[in-house]
């Protein structure tokens, strides 16, 4: 059942959406959910028939926060399941929401992921139909609805059906009462709103820990069309991800003449947060980061005031040693193989000069556990760790002293 909202409960909601919408806009994990890819898949998934597994995957890593890196292993399952299905789904595809819903809860069964990855799915195919959604939002919404004591019009989130549907209704009933609040880009700004809304408890934890992200102003960028009036982008020669961020820098300060030319590193990082020029890895924009800082294959952009800086974040980017440690410690980020190649064969030599005290605290370090058969026999043990190990040489195992 559509939520009925009378212009006084509109009007009642849209006041509740002005208190709050500045603080937990703010909190909005912008890197994690980038408008540009998913206007893109919006227009291939038209034809569903033309959707290639790798499509499929990056699209499904989108719906679940995880864009650009490894996904969590309920949500791997399901994705899993999806891709396998596909060619089978479109053979049978009809462009209606309740027939897409229908045929992807019967295979992914009940619960938040499955939830959320059949609302990412509808709306993907049937985006004129069904808002974009998933149980944060969902949550967001009643519990808007709760706080102008309207809880009559919430919906039980276990439903899929009912619940998309609920949430585009409401959605899209709110939206003009909103407008002038909201201002520019109202309509992503209110889904934006209600996910952080929804999602606030976790979301304000972060916010405790580390400072709220802003959202980058530069999330594109093209060689070949981008031009600054201030500054000669040609003279970057490189393209790796530290020079796609100094040009986003340069055209960041472009569009901002007043900023001093005086910059600290927090004003950098400001101008180009985590999501610029489409870097929304952490781990890759902070190695970005920091090798734009340096003279690393011969950069130099910047002037410090202190100019053993700049040998710093030179010596940071070149030890890949570093590198793979957080590899072992952060498996689930994604880093560069090229990086990672590097990183293991240095790695390897550290290992051959280290003490036998510094090699045990390395190898603990990569170990999850060690897996002994039953007969006891060490030499049949498996060794479960880090990717690192595959590339490491294990230290040989004495049995009976030999």
């Amino acid at each position: 059942m559509s939520p009925q909202l009378t212009d006084a409960k509109k009007k009642s909601l849209a006041v509740l959406v002005k208190t709050h919408h500045e603080q937990h806009l703010s909190r909005f994990p912008f890197a994690k959910y980038p408008v540009e890819p998913l206007e893109v898949w919006r227009q291939q998934f038209t034809d569903p028939a033309t959707i290639e597994a790798d499509t499929l995957r990056a699209a499904l890593s989108w719906s679940c926060g995880k864009w650009q890196q490894s996904i969590p292993s309920p949500y791997k399952k399901l994705h899993l399941m999806v891709i396998s299905h596909w060619k089978n789904f479109v053979e049978q595809y009809k462009p209606e929401s309740p027939f897409v819903i229908s045929y992807w809860t019967g295979l992914l069964g009940k619960g938040e992921y499955a939830f959320n990855t059949v609302a990412f799915l509808t709306h993907l195919l049937c985006s004129e139909q069904i808002e974009l959604t998933d149980s944060r939002s969902v949550k967001g919404m009643n519990d808007l609805l709760t706080e102008a004591e309207l809880p009559d019009e919430c919906v039980e989130p276990e439903d899929v059906a009912t619940s998309v549907e609920h949430y585009t209704d409401f959605y899209r009933q709110l939206l003009p009462k909103t407008q002038s609040i909201l201002g520019d880009h109202a309509s992503l700004k209110l889904g934006r709103f209600l996910f952080a809304y929804g999602y606030r408890d976790v979301l304000s934890k972060v916010a405790e820990s580390s400072p709220n992200q802003p959202e980058p102003t530069i999330t594109v960028l093209d060689w070949e069309t981008a031009s600054s009036q201030r500054f000669n982008l040609n003279l970057i020669t490189e393209r790796a991800n530290a020079d796609r961020l100094f040009a986003c820098l340069l055209l960041a300060l472009d569009s901002q003449p007043e900023t001093s030319d005086q910059l600290t590193i927090q004003d950098i990082m400001s101008l180009i947060p985590l999501g610029s020029a489409g870097i929304c890895n952490p781990s890759s924009y902070n190695y970005a980061f920091i090798a734009m800082l340096g003279k690393q294959k011969g950069r130099d952009y910047f002037l410090f005031d202190d100019d053993s800086l700049r040998l710093a974040f030179t010596e940071q980017a070149n030890n890949s040693t570093k590198l793979t440690l957080f590899i072992a410690n952060h498996p689930e980020r994604v880093i560069p193989s090229a990086s990672v190649r590097n990183a293991l064969g240095n790695f390897q030599a550290m290992i051959q000069s280290a003490s036998q005290g510094q090699k045990k605290v390395l190898f603990q370090s990569l170990v999850d556990k060690i897996s002994i058969p039953h007969d006891r026999d060490v030499t049949k043990s498996v060794i479960y760790g880090k990717p690192a190990l595959l590339s490491l040489p294990i230290p040989p195992i004495k049995k009976g002293g030999s």
